[in-house]
């Protein structure tokens, strides 16, 4: 006699929708956006379509959740570096600017799921003012820590934004390099040229 394999059970429709989220983005990072089809999530879930389309409007829509998934786990991993290494302004800038940079974040499928959310939000108004969204939080937080470091060097205001944006742009290509290059040494390199153009844009002059 055949041996049935247990289903899973959820608490709560919630816990089932969070479910689809986990699998749509385990989907996205292990086989693209291209090939991303609510089958082949439903079988990962190991859920009926139904599921899907009761929780998710569209594809689109499912593809935005997973996407902040992702986002909040790099989220949540900086708070908790900032936490568990308390200490100088500029010692706390380098913890966040590091975080994005641990193994689960530079794994080629963490990656992926960031590549083919950008590529989406050229051709999707909806994934792209999430993508906006999600940037604004993590430049706001960013600002948090450039704000005390500039109030320290009594900096003026438009060189603390000059200096947010300068890192935002280069946090971006460092992510991207590494997919191309896998280099670590360019990673340590760019992070030492973030911490310098803080220095230099926000120093006592």
């Amino acid at each position: 006699m055949a041996r049935q394999t247990a289903k899973k059970v959820y608490e709560s429709p919630e816990q089932r929708r969070e479910e689809i989220i986990k699998c749509a983005f385990l989907c996205l990072s292990e086989e693209g956006y291209a090939k991303l089809s609510a089958r082949k999530i439903a079988a990962r879930a190991e859920m009926s379509l139904g599921h899907i389309s009761y929780h998710f409007k569209n594809m689109n829509e499912l593809l935005v959740e997973a996407y902040k998934y992702a986002s909040r786990k790099l989220y949540e991993a900086t708070q908790a570096g900032l936490v568990a290494k308390p200490g100088s302004t500029m010692s706390q800038l380098e913890i966040f600017l590091r975080s994005g940079f641990t193994g689960q974040f530079l794994d080629r499928s963490y990656l992926s799921v960031r590549i083919d959310f950008w590529s989406a939000s050229l051709f999707h108004e909806d994934i792209a003012e999430t993508e906006r969204k999600l940037y604004t939080i993590y430049r706001e937080r960013l600002l948090e820590i450039l704000t005390k470091i500039a109030d320290e060097h009594e900096s003026a205001p438009e060189s603390l934004e000059r200096a947010a944006d300068a890192l935002m742009a280069m946090l971006d290509g460092l992510w991207l390099d590494w997919q191309r290059s896998k280099n670590m040494k360019s990673i340590e390199n760019g992070i030492a040229a973030c911490l310098d153009l803080v220095s230099l844009y926000l120093a006592k002059r």
